[in-house]
Parts: C-alpha cells; sequence; structure tokens
C-alpha cells in the first residue's frame, strides 16, 4: 500500500528507478512488493530559487512503521534517486491512518 508520487523528475528516470525501489523498499518493510504503487506527476517548477528548473521531489504515503523504518526508507529512496540524478533530492513522508484509508469501500 505504500504510494510513491515522483515530480521533478523525468518519466524515463522514474521508471529506471521503478523496480528497483520497490524491491528495496519491500525487502525493508517486509510488505510484498505489489503492494507498492509508484506515480510519476510531471510538475513545472515556477517560483524556486533555482529559476524554475526541478528538482527530484518524492512523496510517500503510507502507515506509520516508526520513526526508525521511516528514516531509513527515506536514505534508500534517496539514494536510489541520487544513483542517477546529481540533484538535492526533497521525501515528505505523508502518514496515512488506517481508518482514513479505504479498499474496496473498508477501511483497514
Amino acid at each position: 500500500m505504500p504510494h510513491i508520487r515522483c515530480r521533478g523528475m523525468q518519466r524515463d528516470i522514474v521508471v529506471a528507478i521503478s523496480e528497483t525501489l520497490v524491491e528495496q523498499l519491500a525487502e525493508l518493510t517486509k510488505a510484498p512488493a505489489a503492494h507498492f504503487t509508484i506515480e510519476y506527476i510531471p510538475a513545472e517548477f515556477i517560483a524556486t530559487r533555482f529559476g524554475g528548473r526541478a528538482y527530484p521531489f518524492i512523496e510517500l504515503f503510507w502507515f506509520d512503521r516508526g520513526q526508525e523504518m521511516q528514516d531509513s526508507a527515506v536514505r534508500l529512496i534517496t539514494s536510489i534517486v541520487k544513483s542517477k540524478l546529481e540533484a538535492d533530492v526533497a521525501v515528505v513522508v505523508q502518514p496515512l491512518q488506517r481508518t482514513n484509508y479505504y479498499d474496496n469501500g473498508q477501511h483497514y
């Protein structure tokens, strides 16, 4: 169920890292790889100190797994993205509450 949204990256880079990202995060979290989604979101950065140039911005939506697991997941995501791009990488973790997450009309 972890959902990963990627902005500020080229689609081909997101595709290139997707398999490794899912496999390694699944191993880290002990969650089935089939439960992960990765979404590519084209974005245009307008007002930034970089003059509109995009940088990788990743959002991780998941159920809270504790600070240690979160820190490990963010380090993993950052290292995988940096292996393809020489850029700063921003990762924002959005913890989901089970009672607010529904699958086929049923919450977790």
